[in-house]
């Protein structure tokens, strides 16, 4: 276990900077590295052919993931973010579940498994576009402002879907649903109860130890409290610690605290249990995926196809440039969290088959790879400059400090 622990890690740190300093996000060399270690001779070699603790890894990592998402959501935010923001979350969500819904059907697929499609085509990757806003210098521009706020609500309707797809899971149908959002509720007001009772409590206590490790420990000891509550009332642990996390960011009051807790979040969720979830669903990736490449390029059409129509929609009823239109839609494209994450859920209760999860992998990874590529060369020749001449500045400043 060990051997096989250090191996996954390794590998993964190695794709993911190689893909970093390719410039692609990391998360593609991490999906990379599952596929690889899938194969027959590292299952054999370094896991015995049993995958059960790269499992219970990967679920812990998607916990702390959706923990971290849910600190990063600011409701206050939310509350001003703009009509323009609203109108791209809204429609590059449903335009794509539509579409995707329809093509599906269109293709044999039954109806929740065209929705499970659907979905996975209309969530995008928040964590890829910060990237893509932050590398252009773009974050506070009116351009960024839009697109940070349109990836918090379309994480919002990914978290929603997500408790959608789950209730008819466990409970095998439609009908289950009524039930699972009475639960929900309930759920809901003990977990904040949790948090207005105690969690503040505590915080203030523990702050005073001026203690990062301490702040922590009781963040996460709150968010699996919160985690194993919500699979008392059949909720997933995926939402559950989504919900800890909202109330993590609402309880604490102390700015500078709030800051450490999102910034151990990241470091532990980033650098030590996610990679396994992406691991595993490199390993989960059939080789031969490629046999079903007239299924991926409909997926990945529909995909990006759906976030760019959306974008100059929304540009068209605000009256937007179309060059910014095209930024926005590619900015708003990446995949590769949540659907993911909806996938592997519906590949281990069979509702997809290992092709389809296969293909909606393969979208994911292709998506991540154009995008960024594809923003750069919609950006305006001048700001483009801008970014290369900033670029050079700060090699120029980096190398002088090292001399």
């Amino acid at each position: 276990m060990l051997a096989g622990f250090t191996v996954c890690l390794a590998l993964a740190f190695l794709l993911s900077e190689l893909f970093y300093r390719l410039k692609y996000p990391k998360v593609i060399g991490q999906i990379v590295a599952g596929l690889i270690l899938g194969m027959s001779y590292f299952k054999t070699n370094f896991f015995g052919g049993n995958l059960t603790f790269i499992s219970y890894l990967a679920d812990i990592g998607v916990v702390f993931l959706m923990l971290l998402v849910g600190t990063e959501i600011k409701i206050h935010d939310l509350k001003k973010a703009s009509k323009k923001a609203f109108t791209l979350a809204a429609l590059g969500y449903f335009i794509p579940l539509t579409v995707g819904f329809l093509a599906m059907k269109a293709l044999g697929f039954d109806s929740l498994t065209a929705v499970i499609i659907g979905i996975c085509l209309a969530i995008s990757a928040e964590a890829v576009t910060v990237d893509i806003l932050v590398e252009y210098n773009m974050l506070n521009t009116s351009i960024g402002t839009t697109m940070m706020e349109a990836g918090m609500i379309d994480d919002l309707l990914g978290i929603f879907s997500l408790t959608a797809v789950i209730a008819v899971v466990q409970g095998g149908g439609l009908d289950n649903l009524r039930v699972m959002v009475g639960d929900f509720f309930i759920f809901i007001f003990l977990a904040y109860i949790l948090g207005f009772l105690i969690l503040s409590r505590a915080a203030k206590v523990v702050w005073k130890e001026r203690s990062e490790a301490a702040v922590f420990s009781l963040a996460a000891i709150f968010g699996l409290v919160v985690v194993v509550l919500s699979t008392f009332f059949q909720q997933s642990s995926v939402v559950g610690a989504f919900v800890a996390g909202i109330i993590i960011q609402l309880q604490v009051k102390n700015r500078q605290e709030e800051k450490e807790i999102v910034e151990s979040l990241n470091l532990v969720t980033f650098g030590l249990v996610i990679p396994f979830f992406f691991i595993y669903t490199g390993m989960n990736m059939s080789l031969d995926v490629w046999n079903g490449g007239v299924l991926i390029l409909i997926m990945t059409f529909i995909a990006l196809a759906g976030k760019m129509v959306a974008a100059h929609l929304m540009g068209a009823m605000y009256h937007i440039k179309t060059a910014d239109r095209t930024l926005l839609g590619w900015g708003m494209n990446p995949r590769g969290a949540v659907e993911l994450i909806i996938a592997n859920i519906a590949l281990s209760t069979a509702l997809i088959t290992p092709a389809i999860y296969s293909a909606i992998v393969a979208m994911a990874v292709i998506s991540a790879i154009v995008s960024p590529v594809m923003f750069r060369r919609s950006l305006p020749p001048a700001l483009l400059e801008t970014h290369l001449g900033h670029n050079h500045e700060h090699k120029t400043l980096n190398r002088s400090q090292s001399k």
